[in-house]
């Protein structure tokens, strides 16, 4: 059985409390329609809808040696990026999908980049990666309660 250990979690927590400043980037395909990270599920968008923020994905301001340089510059210590959200969409290579980052327009390996840019600068990288899969088709679509297509039950898989 688990048991808190007090001592270990203030050693491993020593760093973030005294780096004390830093920044989460929450980016990806959500991004183009600009209306937060929820946006597929808040406005109920099939997958063919939302496939077209994956067919013109292709940030051309997308400059991380430039943007560590900034937060560096600014005192930041750390950084987290958003490398998979409920969406589904990989902002790096991965043999287990083809809905990421590498098979658009942008062709690259986002997260690749970023975590090289951050680190070159001496900054911390973490990586937010969600579990949950909207885009996978074994992932319980009608009843669920953050599901795009909650509410069509023609989804019941």
């Amino acid at each position: 059985m688990y048991k808190f250990d007090r001592e270990a979690y203030d050693r491993r927590m020593e760093w973030y409390r005294d780096a004390r400043f830093g920044m989460f980037i929450h980016w990806g395909l959500y991004a183009i329609p600009a209306r937060g990270e929820w946006v597929r599920s808040t406005e109920q968008i099939p997958k063919e809808d939302y496939m077209k923020y994956f067919e013109e994905f292709n940030p051309v301001d997308f400059e991380p040696r430039k943007w560590a340089k900034a937060a560096k510059e600014a005192g930041m210590k750390y950084v987290v990026l958003t490398a998979k959200h409920h969406d589904g969409f990989c902002l790096f290579d991965s043999q287990y999908t083809d809905f990421k980052s590498t098979n658009t327009p942008f062709g690259r390996d986002a997260v690749r980049e970023f975590v090289d840019a951050f680190r070159a600068e001496g900054l911390k990288v973490g990586l937010y990666y969600s579990l949950l899969d909207w885009h996978h088709p074994d992932y319980p679509h009608y009843g669920d309660q953050h599901h795009p297509m909650r509410d069509d039950p023609s989804q019941d898989n």
